[in-house]
């Protein structure tokens, strides 16, 4: 029986709106549409006004299920040691307890964890990564739109996209350029690698941070380093490429997953891929708990 999900993601200066069916094997897009505002214009006070907006976009699908990503602006990551049977929900009470020891203002914070991919346990405990961020964007959009569907996922971009290496096959860079930030993420099999976070204060510290991750990183030369953000600019790919003779492509969904008809759509905004692994992670997430 085929499945659907609708996902949002909302980015700095843009985001998208998705709608995503399963089709045998494969995958049929049935609806993609990139807005151009995010969470620049939310900050500034026309919050309400652009979240009637894409509601406007999501309505046309009823009340489906919602997945929904929402850039933080900054992250705080933190590996973390859980006994290897923790349960989800021991899980959700181990990042609370984590949260009250390393931040000042947990409740202000929102939390996304994963496995590392190569995480070899001792036995009894297993390594994870506490991912954590800012939660005002994420609580007031989440607010709005759960008012009109069930929201199946709330949080960071970061897990769906940890979700494309498992659907990839094969070790997934993604380095991501903002005006405040330089990370590096690299994933394997749908779990983190590593996870390389930098505030920065002005182009050369992020031209800095940049080179020195590709560097240091041997995977990235091995494998594409997929590039996004809104400092992603032409002239800093460049830079980027020559300093380091790595070869860098656009964030975009691994052509090993199987998507009938992209053509009808314009899907390869960064948004709009970020919009769609988390309709793809929801949709995986979907099959896992069904029963039959």
């Amino acid at each position: 029986m085929s499945r659907s999900q609708i996902a949002c993601s909302i980015s700095t200066t843009e985001c998208s709106v998705v709608r995503l069916k399963t089709s045998g094997g494969g995958y049929i897009l049935s609806g993609c549409t990139t807005l151009p505002f995010g969470l620049i214009d939310l900050a500034a006070g026309k919050g309400k006004r652009i979240l009637k907006k894409i509601e406007r976009h999501l309505h046309e699908w009823g009340i489906e299920t919602l997945a929904l990503c929402v850039e933080p602006g900054k992250y705080l990551p933190l590996p973390a040691y859980f006994p290897i049977d923790t349960s989800p929900d021991e899980c959700e009470e181990y990042c609370r307890i984590e949260a009250g020891y390393f931040l000042a203002n947990p409740e202000q914070y929102r939390c996304d964890h994963t496995g590392y991919s190569d995480a070899v346990s001792d036995g009894s405990h297993k390594k994870h990564l506490l991912l954590f961020y800012p939660d005002e964007h994420c609580k007031r959009v989440s607010e709005h739109f759960g008012g009109y569907h069930q929201i199946v996922f709330n949080g960071s971009p970061q897990l769906p996209l940890f979700h494309l290496s498992k659907l990839a096959g094969e070790p997934q860079v993604i380095l991501e350029l903002e005006t405040n930030y330089v990370l590096l993420t690299i994933s394997r099999n749908g779990k983190i690698e590593k996870f390389s976070f930098h505030q920065v204060k002005n182009k050369e510290e992020r031209e800095y941070f940049t080179i020195k991750e590709l560097v240091e990183n041997p995977v990235c030369r091995e494998t594409g380093v997929q590039l996004t953000g809104t400092m992603a600019d032409r002239i800093t790919t460049a830079l980027i490429g020559k300093e380091t003779s790595i070869a860098l492509k656009p964030l975009s969904i691994p052509p090993s997953i199987s998507i009938s008809n992209p053509q009808r759509f314009p899907a390869s905004s960064a948004s709009a891929v970020k919009a769609i692994s988390a309709a793809l992670m929801a949709l995986a997430e979907q099959k896992e708990t069904t029963t039959f």
